[in-house]
């Protein structure tokens, strides 16, 4: 194997790895902050989902243009 290529692929590894620890914690803070608010609001869930779907549609252009450049990168990577 090309030694660049290696060197790439392994940094792609080791920052897959920090993303995913990274991503681990926020959601384990993020399920205790929802957890704790929770018990103390019995609206919580209501408002929760409002809040859900009102981001969900107001950042779908951004969310989806982001998909459509990582898809474009992985049909490139594909064709070589």
């Amino acid at each position: 194997m090309d030694e660049r290529l290696r060197d790439a692929l392994l940094a792609i590894a080791e920052s897959e790895k920090t993303n995913y620890i990274l991503i681990a914690s926020m959601l384990a803070e993020l399920v205790a902050l929802r957890e704790t608010v929770r018990g103390l609001d019995p609206t919580f869930s209501e408002v929760m989902e409002h809040k859900r779907a009102q981001e969900f549609e107001e950042n779908r252009e951004v969310r989806l243009g982001t998909i459509a450049a990582i898809d474009q990168i992985i049909q490139r990577l594909k064709e070589i």
